[in-house]
Order: C-alpha cells, then sequence, then structure tokens
C-alpha cells in the first residue's frame, strides 16, 4: 500500500512528557511509515520493527504510536490527485 487516505483517530503518545493526545490518521504505508494530524499539525511516523511502533518527532518532541493501535480493518481509500 502506498498513498492511502484513512480518517481514523489514534492513540498518540509523548516520550518527553508522557502525555498523550488523539490524531487523526492521514496516510499509511504499513510497517514502514504513518502520517497522522495532530492539532492541525501533520507528523510523519517511520515505523520501528524492533518494538513495533512508529515514532515521529515535531517541535524537539518525539511522539510514539503502537502498532497494535491502528484500526484492525481501517477504511482505506486510495487517494489520487485529478487533474
Amino acid at each position: 500500500m502506498s498513498n492511502n487516505m484513512i480518517d481514523q483517530m489514534v492513540t498518540v503518545h509523548c516520550t518527553d512528557n508522557d502525555k498523550e493526545t488523539n490524531g487523526y490518521i492521514i496516510n499509511v504505508n504499513l510497517e514502514k511509515s504513518l502520517d497522522v494530524s495532530m492539532n492541525t499539525v501533520k507528523v510523519h511516523f517511520i515505523y520501528e520493527a524492533k518494538h513495533k511502533h512508529y515514532v515521529g518527532r515535531m517541535a524537539g518532541y518525539e511522539f510514539t504510536v503502537k502498532a497494535s493501535d491502528l484500526p484492525d480493518d481501517p477504511t482505506i481509500r486510495p487517494f489520487r490527485r485529478s487533474r
């Protein structure tokens, strides 16, 4: 899967201040990368197979999303730009 849009919520954990927030999955490439919208800011996450979670950084903070927190059967729609 490459460019796929998923409009579903996921829990995002900040490892620096040990807080959790919600974000919306924008783009997913399973076990490779994940893009999440948090408070109108897009954060890119990279999959770490050793720990089975996605890691992203923004504004000096590190965020994680567990692979098990992703929806089991997400509604995936292929996204293509039309001209």
